[in-house]
């Protein structure tokens, strides 16, 4: 089962404490070509969450938080965790030298290489999506979608033979919407199309066009499926992206949230190393 999932639902993508580039130019547009991309800024939850989502892809920002070779024994640290052995890894940094690197690659299992971040964003961004595609990372599923049952504002109303209808939605994507019927009578035709709806979201609303895609059986409850009318949801595509994040984000922070933060002392642990590849670049300049 769980590889049927990762088959079709691809595998999550962590950024950890990205620089500015990626976080606001790269990441936004791996989004919208439908990576699942989340970002964490505190590396003492990483570990937990990938535990939690063994097949994950992560980079990681080199320059941020540890120092060099206090990442190495960081990332190091997978090849002996049944659970982590799994997760494609790969480093972002400006600052690491050849000498660290040759040395991070040779030692390192970096599937996901060591990217500089420093260049044209459309080529960063092509380049990482290059090595999501590489590790099957979109899966076969089209559009991210977030589960937003557990929010009372989004709501979706829309108006038919003067009757006002407010629906709650139970899931959503950038380009449709699952939501339940509350009663059999005065059901929409499927493939009809409803006109100036008023999709909720927290405190934001859009007028949108939606269609009738499909009505589906759930127990005791009817779901609508729709899909919005491309020309009305365009403009509030950023804000929905953003929606769908926000709740996505909660939710996999929600699964170690009671999970003890690693306090492994990692650059303590990469002093050694690195006073170990010192002497050996030492020792080559010198002959």
């Amino acid at each position: 089962m769980a590889e049927e999932n990762r088959d079709l639902y691809g595998k999550k993508i962590y950024f950890v404490s990205p620089p500015y580039t990626i976080r606001n130019h790269v990441i936004p547009l791996l989004r919208n070509m439908e990576y699942e991309v989340y970002i964490i800024d505190n590396y003492r939850d990483l570990k937990n969450l990938l535990r939690k989502n063994p097949y994950s892809v992560c980079f990681i920002n080199l320059d941020a938080h540890l120092t060099t070779y206090g990442w190495y024994v960081f990332v190091e640290d997978f090849k002996d965790d049944e659970r982590l052995k799994d997760v494609t890894v790969g480093f972002i940094s400006e600052r690491i030298t050849a000498g660290e690197k040759e040395y991070f690659l040779k030692n390192l299992q970096l599937k996901a290489g060591i990217i500089n971040p420093s260049g044209v964003m459309n080529k960063i961004a092509e380049k990482i999506a290059d090595i999501l595609e590489m590790n099957s990372a979109k899966g076969r599923r089209q559009y991210v979608r977030a589960n937003c049952l557990n929010d009372k504002t989004a709501v979706l109303f829309y108006t038919q033979n003067n009757l006002l209808h407010q629906l709650k939605l139970v899931d959503i994507s950038i380009v449709g919407a699952a939501v339940k019927l509350e009663s059999n009578d005065d059901l929409p035709q499927v493939n009809s199309v409803i006109r100036s709806a008023t999709l909720k979201l927290g405190t934001r609303q859009f007028i949108i066009d939606f269609v009738v895609f499909a009505i589906h059986q759930r127990g005791d409850r009817q779901l609508m499926i729709t899909l919005f009318v491309p020309e009305t949801v365009g403009g509030a595509k950023t804000a929905i992206q953003e929606y769908i994040y926000d709740i996505l984000q909660e939710q996999v922070m929600s699964e170690i949230s009671n999970d003890k933060p690693d306090d492994k002392q990692y650059n303590q642990l990469g002093k050694s190393i690195a006073e170990a590849v010192h002497a050996q670049e030492t020792a080559k300049k010198k002959k």
